[in-house]
């Protein structure tokens, strides 16, 4: 009787090799399999959305009785995030009944800012335990406040310090830096600092002073830029992708056809078999060579599904 299947695998037990075939009607398994596969290589190659914090105005420094707004979320989704701070005395969750601000979609609006409830550290957690990066809001009741980025300066780029009143107007000062204490880095008779170029070592803590009266001082954060676009990584990148996905269309097709066969093969009434062939080796020692039996030969077992 004519044999037929797909032979699967060669599996080695100690010395005995063990050649299975599989009969035709198990292939609904390795369809499966299939797809699972394939529904693994469409899911990596998704890209993964980009954790951010938006600060508006971007600054950290603020007037009593002024607003922030501070939005949570993804480039694509902002849904599942919740802004947290930590003030004074507690951490607390933006819109909540013990909390503090006021939710408006993915956003959370601070109002009348307070020096003793709202100074402290915010930042976006989601619900998977994912976290953006921590912006500190200053709230001062001074005469005159600095204006410093509240997000991270990227390196190589210019970034500007302004010391100003509260009713806007900018002032006179001198600019420090934390270690330079008593040396200021810049003088600013329109109010105005510029730092050209960013590089890591001007991260730290400035403020600005007129002499008799100074403003809190903030630290301004530098992260790297990133990398430069290139062409050949990406395009070998998406000629692996692309393969991987036609290695798998293929061997779903060819799974296919075969199991459109096999159904063609029951209509015409003939029976499938299953054969198991196994060779035995057995170690004679005292080196003499091995002797092999193969235990089913001439032997077929049929079985009438």
């Amino acid at each position: 009787m004519r044999k037929y299947g797909i032979l699967c695998s060669l599996v080695w037990c100690g010395k005995v090799p063990v050649k299975v075939t599989l009969h035709p009607d198990r292939m609904k398994a390795p369809s499966v399999s299939l797809h699972l596969d394939l529904a693994v290589l469409l899911v990596s190659g998704l890209t993964i959305s980009a954790i951010s914090l938006n600060v508006s105005p971007n600054r950290q420094q603020f007037f009593t009785r002024e607003s922030v707004s501070l939005t949570c979320g993804e480039e694509e989704s902002s849904d599942g995030w919740t802004l947290k701070r930590i003030s004074v005395v507690k951490t607390e969750k933006c819109g909540a009944a013990q909390g503090f601000g006021r939710r408006n979609g993915s956003s959370c609006i601070v109002s009348d800012l307070s020096p003793l409830s709202d100074r402290g550290v915010y930042w976006c957690e989601h619900r998977s335990g994912q976290r953006s990066i921590k912006v500190t809001i200053t709230v001062s009741d001074r005469p005159f406040i600095m204006e410093i980025p509240a997000l991270p300066v990227i390196a190589g780029s210019d970034v500007t310090l302004r010391c100003r009143s509260r009713n806007g107007s900018t002032i006179p000062v001198n600019f420090f830096k934390y270690g330079r204490h008593s040396t200021p880095i810049g003088a600013a008779p329109e109010g105005e600092f510029t730092i050209r170029n960013v590089q890591q070592s001007d991260e730290g803590f400035y403020w600005c002073s007129t002499g008799q009266t100074e403003s809190p001082s903030s630290k301004l954060n530098v992260r790297a830029p990133p990398p430069p676009p290139t062409n050949s990584p990406s395009l070998i990148s998406t000629l692996i992708r692309v393969l991987c996905h036609l290695v798998v269309i293929i061997l779903y097709c060819i799974c296919t056809c075969l199991m459109m066969s096999t159904c063609c093969c029951r209509k015409k009434g003939k029976t499938p078999t299953v054969t198991m062939e196994m060779t035995q080796c057995i170690e004679s020692g005292q080196g003499l060579p091995n002797i092999c039996v193969d235990d089913t030969a001439d032997v077929t077992t049929e079985h009438d599904f």
